[in-house]
């Protein structure tokens, strides 16, 4: 039986350790190179994470930006339209047209829209109009608005005051003898105008009576709730 020589031995085994050794430098490259790639990932998505979140609050932040725009906007646009509605009321009540340019278009407005006319079948304007049976006797009604089932009779002041309610409340008394067309339909009194002091809404109120001035945007009926929460 021969038996190897141990130097034999010996170097099989250095050889042996050796391709191990190598094999193992190998494998801790490759380990290190996979972290490096894995760390190169990370800081590559971290980066990415990053530019979207700057992004992001970019984007938020020019988007508060516009919202404040937006608002200052619409801001300016507010106190304009009142600016340019208060000035155009001015110039109604000088020139003595607040009937032709506010108080009409907006009767006819609401007759539709708050009144519920399915249509307007007659529409006048600073109305001259003879009493039936005693043709001495002459009135014009500022403005007339009438509807299959309703009339509105409308009048505007410059500067109201209590007289003038009392006034129109007669005038509305009256109606009906100098448009014996319209009786049997409900009659409807607009007292309006740029503004009107609130002791002579509250009289207006009690009398029944529609009163219409200038809201934010356009004329409105600023006791309709009190007049139609009543029955």
């Amino acid at each position: 039986m021969s038996y190897e020589s141990v130097e034999t031995r010996v170097d099989r085994l250095e050889a042996v350790l050796g391709q191990f050794l190598t094999q193992l430098a190998l494998s801790e490259k490759r380990a290190e190179e996979r972290n490096r790639l894995a760390e190169e990932r990370n800081r590559a998505a971290e980066e990415r994470s990053r530019l979207a979140e700057e992004r992001m609050a970019r984007f938020e932040r020019e988007m508060r930006e516009f919202k404040d725009e937006m608002r200052e906007f619409k801001e300016q646009m507010v106190k304009d339209r009142k600016e340019l509605n208060k000035k155009w009321g001015e110039l109604a009540n000088k020139m003595g047209t607040i009937v032709e340019d506010i108080l009409a278009p907006n009767l006819r407005r609401l007759a539709v829209e708050h009144f519920g006319f399915p249509v307007v079948e007659h529409f006048m304007i600073r109305c001259q109009r003879r009493r039936p049976g005693d043709l001495s006797v002459e009135k014009e009604f500022d403005t007339i608005v009438a509807g299959p089932g309703a009339v509105i009779l409308g009048e505007a002041k410059s500067s109201p005051t209590l007289e003038h309610a009392i006034e129109f409340a007669g005038k509305g008394g009256e109606f009906f003898d100098y448009f014996p067309e319209y009786k049997g339909r409900r009659l409807i009194l607009v007292f309006g105008s740029w503004a009107i002091p609130e002791a002579v809404v509250r009289q207006l109120t009690g009398l029944g009576i529609y009163a219409m001035q200038m809201g934010d945007e356009t004329m409105e009926l600023v006791n309709a709730a009190e007049l139609e929460g009543r029955g």
